[in-house]
């Protein structure tokens, strides 16, 4: 069962909760598909492959903390720990959890009558710790 409103997600990059500064993260989980088709075949045939991670970040709340964490990591990249957590309505919580993470983007965007924002892009590397609670 879904859940709408605040409270349904997590974001922690390098040990640090970024949760109140985030509007929205998506996880994403794509599958690479091998091709397997032969002369024999009377179609298109797949094999399921290696899966990848990454996340895409809207902060929406950007400041020094945000660019504290972020900011180095796009100067000077390196691995870090990620957690990206999420609950239903029920209360029951999923959390997903890389030691080798990265930043591999970080953009930071701002008007004359509006606030700064920020989307970085993370890179998840290897397969996470899948925890349920």
């Amino acid at each position: 069962m879904g859940v709408k409103g605040p409270k349904n997600c997590t974001f922690t990059l390098n040990s640090v909760n970024l949760t109140a500064y985030v509007d929205q993260v998506d996880l994403n989980m794509p599958v690479a598909e091998l091709e397997t088709t032969n002369l024999d075949s009377s179609a298109q045939e797949f094999i399921p492959g290696l899966p990848s991670y990454d996340a895409s970040i809207t902060i929406t709340k950007w400041d020094k903390v945000v660019d504290d964490v972020l900011g180095p990591l796009a100067i000077t990249p390196a691995k870090v720990t990620a957690a990206i957590a999420f609950k239903d309505a029920s209360g029951d919580t999923i959390t997903y959890t890389w030691t080798n993470a990265f930043v591999t983007g970080y953009n930071i965007s701002g008007a004359a009558t509006g606030k700064v924002t920020s989307g970085p892009k993370v890179r998840l590397s290897g397969i996470p710790n899948r925890a349920t609670s």
